[in-house]
């Protein structure tokens, strides 16, 4: 008689069950570095496409280091918009979420940490600034101060971590003094209305002053981690939440 040194079925079972259980553990964490690696590829490709079109920009308008002639303060956002997609190879413009074609590239986009509106409530970005989509999937909105050389001395509420105004002891609406030193800002979206859609992970804003291009520093917009990611330390930083939520505070 015939012996069979094998598994039972049981033994089997046990042990797709073991890996089964394990997988369950580790595949969420492995899609989603997955998912980081492909977006701080995107993040920094698009920095780069950015930064090479306004250089390009400056040396034709002969003005290299100077961002006040591409984005000119007495222009639209349209008007610089329809300048500036013509350094990107194969890009579109929008001017608006009317134009043919575009309504699908203007979405809510989740700030990087929980911003509030007066009620409590959470709120997202529904911005309708021209945008340039460039052959990548980036989408490039362009938004354009007109302040006379890229200057202004501005008086702005004063706000906490949520957006919220900071109130003076009478109740009134806490104020500073702002040097707004920007020609004009670039939001970027570096996979388009792919998602997450939120800014700290796939969106992220540029503040184009008249000497440079820099990370915008309103932490909505993503600044913690875009300086990260262009430093070489690849960390998101970022709040997830959904739109319209209630905070209590």
């Amino acid at each position: 008689m015939r012996s069979f040194n094998g598994f039972t079925l049981a033994e089997v079972l046990i042990t797709l069950g073991i890996i089964g259980v394990v997988a369950a553990m580790t595949m969420p964490s492995l899609i989603q570095k997955n998912q980081d690696k492909e977006l701080i590829s995107r993040i920094k490709k698009t920095y780069s496409d950015i930064s090479n079109a306004v250089l390009r920009a400056q040396t034709d308008f002969g003005a290299v280091g100077n961002n006040s002639i591409l984005f000119n303060p007495s222009n639209t956002a349209v008007e610089n918009s329809e300048k500036f997609v013509k350094y990107f190879n194969g890009a579109k413009l929008c001017k608006s979420k009317t134009d043919k074609g575009c309504a699908k590239y203007y979405y809510d986009l989740k700030y990087a940490t929980t911003k509030v509106d007066g009620s409590g409530q959470t709120v997202v970005d529904t911005s309708n600034y021209p945008k340039i989509i460039l052959n990548s999937g980036a989408v490039l909105a362009i938004v354009q101060y007109n302040n006379p050389d890229c200057y202004k001395l501005e008086t702005v509420s004063v706000v906490d971590e949520y957006g919220r105004p900071i109130k003076n002891p009478d109740g009134t609406n806490k104020t500073g003094t702002w040097k707004n030193t920007r020609c004009a800002l670039i939001r970027m979206d570096v996979n388009g209305p792919k998602q997450p859609n939120q800014y700290g992970r796939d969106a992220f804003g540029l503040a184009v002053l008249k000497e440079k291009v820099s990370v915008e520093g309103w932490s909505f917009v993503g600044s913690a981690s875009l300086q990260n990611i262009l430093s070489g330390n690849d960390e998101f930083v970022y709040t997830n939440y959904s739109k319209g939520q209630t905070i209590d505070f």
